[in-house]
């Protein structure tokens, strides 16, 4: 009895041995790689027993950004460079993601990560369906089209991998790289409509200041307008005013005011043009 306690607890010692734990965290899943290779069954998340030379071999299921830059031949026969940007992941089917298994050699640390899943089931799909998509346009096309064109793209490039265990989503193209001839022709077309607006702000800064130079005229032109009018009034007030009977009436004012000073002598004008008044100044 003692000796088969002893050699189930020798057995049991070497199964303990030959076992192992393993971890399959989270946002992966897992498959054991035996000596006659995967096992059926897919590992959740979570810890694993492995036993003798039993490998656990994982597969990153988080979402991730991608970006992959595709050069496309227009139908005018010019080039540009896009990039497709997508957010992705690993997922499917278990049947999907066990073939993918078989048909991808694990990396660094026993992983298969999402670029050397991508490698295989996208980045050639991603490559031809936008070339595909694109090439049916022209340059002028793209550019004024690019929201409409980004939304066919992202639609067929989801219906393209459907079956594969990518899911991507938010997919859009973006920094478009334009061939010289076209961003130069962009450049210049846009130098000369500078120059023209340039030129249309200068004649418009020229105009305004005509305008305000004829306003300022036309204000100097009313002033003295005005101020003539108002000596012309003046003038002819005073100028009716002013009857033979009120210039008698000064001169006799005058003459009055005169008489005053004893010391003086002093004639009317009208007087000293008669002949005696003259006679009498020559002789004195």
């Amino acid at each position: 009895m003692k000796k088969i306690n002893v050699i189930f607890m020798v057995v049991l010692l070497l199964m303990t041995a030959a076992c192992s734990y393993e971890l399959v965290p989270p946002a992966s899943k897992g498959k054991k790689l035996t000596t006659s290779g995967y096992s059926l069954d897919i590992l959740e998340p979570g810890m694993h027993t492995l036993w003798g030379r039993d490998k656990l071999i994982l597969l990153q299921t988080n979402t991730q950004t991608y970006q992959e830059s595709v050069k496309i031949i227009l139908q005018d026969k010019l080039t540009i460079t896009a990039s497709v940007r997508f957010r992705g992941r690993i997922a499917g089917s278990a049947k999907v993601i066990t073939s993918m298994f078989n048909d991808i050699k694990p990396g660094k640390d026993n992983i298969v990560d999402f670029n050397e899943v991508y490698a295989v089931y996208g980045r050639m799909a991603v490559r031809n369906k936008t070339r595909e998509m694109l090439s049916k346009y022209n340059v002028e096309d793209i550019h004024k089209n690019y929201a409409r064109l980004s939304g066919e793209v992202s639609a067929a490039l989801l219906e393209k991998l459907k079956k594969t265990p990518l899911e991507i989503s938010d997919i859009a193209i973006g920094n478009i790289a334009y061939p010289d001839v076209v961003t130069n022709a962009v450049s210049m077309a846009k130098e000369r409509k500078m120059a023209i607006e340039k030129e249309e702000a200068q004649a418009q800064i020229e105009l305004t200041k005509k305008k305000n130079e004829r306003l300022l005229a036309e204000a100097d032109y009313q002033i003295e307008i005005t101020r003539a009018k108002a000596i012309r009034d003046k003038n002819k007030i005073i100028g009716e005013g002013i009857t033979p009977a009120l210039l008698k009436l000064r001169q006799l004012e005058v003459m009055e005011k005169m008489t005053e000073n004893k010391n003086s002598v002093f004639m009317p004008y009208d007087a000293m043009m008669s002949t005696a008044a003259q006679m009498r100044m020559y002789k004195k």
